[in-house]
């Protein structure tokens, strides 16, 4: 499951509202794109959201983005 994290604050947070909309966007993108792949996945570069592989985890990748 991935994770969408904005900059606020000097740090990375999760905002739910935000999340929610990546989460949506990143679906669109997964299937317009035709994804299959963990790979194809992390090459996800939309709404200003990129892969942070410094804050993910083997099984949780997230996405950080800043100036919302």
């Amino acid at each position: 499951t991935p994770e969408f994290r904005d900059w606020k604050n000097g740090q990375f947070k999760m905002i739910s509202f935000c999340a929610k909309k990546a989460r949506g966007t990143m679906a669109r993108y997964l299937i317009t794109q035709r994804i299959d792949s963990l790979e194809g996945l992390l090459n996800f570069k939309e709404d200003g959201y990129a892969y942070n592989e410094s804050l993910s985890a083997p099984e949780k990748p997230v996405f950080t983005r800043k100036g919302v």
